[in-house]
């Protein structure tokens, strides 16, 4: 059972292939410009999910990242986060409907994003489908090269019973 909740934490989840770039802009920022740049960290987050790349996904996350699965116990620090995420991505692909735009508010050098997706998991070597509705909040932190990364990860579901 903790396996398939870890299994469903880290299809969150999320989202990120690519390494956040180093912001350039001096060290006044636009909320405007940090929305959007959260808005690519959620998109790049997407990509790595349904890729199943480790290394793109753990890219959008913190050091200090921590986990607050759903029934099941906190995940603290990228390198433990990754090391959950090897058998979760060996053993499912994912496929991640966004379910509209997060609601993203900026607060100096945190963010904070809310949003809901259709979380689709196939095992490997099966035809069957689980799909799931989650919501989900993120605690964004600014990093020293202006870049964003997820700090805090929480989510949930929205339908009742379900057996991730």
């Amino acid at each position: 059972m903790l396996m398939r909740v870890l299994t469903a934490v880290s299809i969150l989840l999320l989202a990120g292939c690519q390494q956040p770039t180093a912001s350039t802009e001096p060290a006044s920022f636009s909320a405007q410009a940090d929305i959007a740049a959260i808005r690519q960290l959620q998109s790049d987050w997407n990509v790595a999910v349904e890729a199943g790349s480790v290394d793109g996904y753990a890219a959008v996350l913190d050091d200090d990242i921590e986990l607050l699965p759903t029934d099941a116990e906190p995940i603290n620090g990228v390198g433990n986060y990754r090391a959950m995420l090897n058998g979760v991505f060996d053993s499912d692909n994912f496929q991640v409907e966004v379910m509209g735009l997060s609601d993203i508010e900026v607060d100096g050098d945190r963010a904070y994003a809310r949003y809901d997706y259709i979380i689709h998991r196939t095992p490997k070597g099966s035809t069957e489908t689980v799909s799931s509705y989650r919501k989900f909040l993120d605690v964004m932190r600014r990093q020293d090269d202006g870049s964003w990364r997820v700090y805090k990860h929480i989510w949930n579901y929205n339908e009742p019973d379900v057996v991730p």
